[in-house]
């Protein structure tokens, strides 16, 4: 049997054409999903903490937080991570991730100092956006963990009922 050069030709081109409109609307979700911004909350308790009475350490975490948000929103928002420690939720049947990187555990030099505890929110079962708190290593985990989890749980729970 031979292959006429034209035609596979042709559906070579309808193959580069689907592909085309493909990366097209996953280009297009994708950027959907970026962030605009990071909502940054309860900076002047974390700034009366002993960890940072070294100026170094403060212009660090400011800089981040007002320049560095394009650095640090993966970190926050990593709905698929396979190399972090995973707390679950206590509520039953719920199987809420919790992110908790601590120290060097962050991918980011400028916090390895510092523990971020996240988790994802979602709608049903789109992830939508994270909450975390990064602060001190020597923060009490038990509350922090029970806190990213609760709020997440809220703001999934809000999201489910505007549906």
């Amino acid at each position: 049997m031979a292959l006429d050069p034209n035609e596979l030709d042709r559906e070579f081109d309808q193959y580069a054409e689907f592909l085309k409109i493909l990366l097209s609307d996953l280009t297009q979700r994708y950027q959907a999903l970026s962030p605009k911004n990071i909502l940054v909350g309860g900076l002047a308790e974390v700034l009366r903490q002993p960890e940072f009475s070294e100026l170094q350490q403060v212009q660090t975490l400011i800089h981040l937080l007002e320049d560095g948000q394009d650095l640090l929103w993966p970190l926050i928002h990593e709905w698929a991570s396979t190399n972090e420690k995973s707390v679950l939720s206590a509520a039953p049947g719920d199987r809420q991730k919790v992110n908790v990187r601590i120290g060097s555990e962050n991918l980011l030099e400028s916090i390895h100092a510092y523990t971020l505890i996240s988790a994802t929110y979602q709608k049903g079962t789109t992830p939508i956006g994270s909450v975390g708190i990064l602060g001190p290593t020597r923060m009490a985990y038990e509350k922090v963990i029970a806190l990213v989890t609760v709020t997440a749980d809220y703001l999934s729970n809000c999201l489910a009922q505007a549906a």
